[in-house]
């Protein structure tokens, strides 16, 4: 039975949404879209501790593993694969297991969630370690397929996190942290791809987002680890060069040609006054750009 769960009451402030005019329907879900942030900011010190520990495993060469089903597994696969890009890491250093596989993003496979047997399983064909941090995110706190996803994660001896939108989640006793984003009854009832798939996209930005800049991934508010992939990346690359050196475009296009499209390399190059080499073998040292530059006496 549902019926307890937060997610699933109806929400007395949209009992005649079908009676609505549309921009009505428009205010109505923008006020509830508000209430958000604010489930968020109640979380931030254990959001904290999340991205202590993700620091921690990824340094030690372990895996971010969200683990979900339906909305809470699409979310976590579009966070997930956006790092790449954004960051250039290594693909799979944040792995999103949704259940029912890459099917269920595109196509509705809801029925895959309640076999706890396929979390397991996921985890296990993922070659689960102990060194891996695994996130569930469900809304209701309790869907069987993260369940099994966090007992096989205990199992291993990895630390885990549940990321949930109701208070006392059923599965808050597999996990040593949890995340309750208490955004209360939906806009349409039972609805949680709305405030909250939101608010767990918002907090999976905040985890991956953090961890990155921690890790050295940007500079300033600069993504200077950016992955060029094509043409508008290229373009971003050398925005971001030119705007922290001061050069112009052409040069900065050149720098990024040197530095074998590494933006991060060519704005040390060009900062430090050093040769290509010399700024590699810094950054091999620390990936923190103005670290580098210090040790290059930059």
């Amino acid at each position: 039975m549902l019926d307890y769960l937060e997610t699933e009451k109806s929400n007395q402030k949209t009992t005649n949404l079908d009676e609505l005019n549309i921009y009505d329907i428009l205010r109505v879900i923008n006020q509830e879209d508000a209430t958000v942030p604010l489930a968020i900011t109640e979380n931030l010190s254990k959001i904290v501790s999340i991205v202590d520990i993700c620091i921690s495993t990824i340094k030690k060469n372990g895996r971010i593993i969200y683990v979900g089903a339906g909305t809470s597994g699409r979310v976590a696969v579009i966070d997930a694969v956006e790092t790449v890009p954004t960051f250039d890491v290594e693909p799979g250093t944040f792995l999103p297991i949704i259940a029912g596989g890459e099917k269920a993003f595109f196509s509705a496979t809801e029925n895959v969630e309640d076999y706890e047997e396929g979390g397991m399983n996921d985890l296990e064909k993922n070659n689960i370690k102990e060194q891996d941090y695994v996130i569930g995110i469900t809304a209701s706190g309790r869907t069987p397929y993260v369940k099994g996803a966090l007992l096989k994660a205990r199992e291993k001896g990895c630390k885990t996190a549940l990321i949930c939108n109701v208070k006392d989640p059923e599965l808050q006793d597999y996990c040593d942290i949890v995340i309750s984003l208490r955004t209360g009854p939906e806009v349409i009832t039972g609805s949680t791809r709305m405030k909250a798939g939101s608010a767990q996209k918002m907090v999976l930005n905040m985890i991956s987002t953090t961890t990155m800049i921690k890790l050295g991934k940007t500079y300033k508010n600069y993504m200077v680890d950016v992955k060029v992939m094509n043409k508008k990346l290229e373009e971003r690359a050398i925005r971001i060069i030119s705007e922290i050196t001061g050069l112009d475009r052409n040069t900065s296009r050149n720098y990024l040609l040197k530095a074998n499209m590494k933006p991060k390399l060519a704005i040390l190059m060009i900062l430090s006054g050093k040769d290509k080499t010399s700024c590699e073998n810094v950054l091999k040292e620390t990936n923190i750009l103005n670290e580098a530059l210090k040790k290059l006496g930059g």
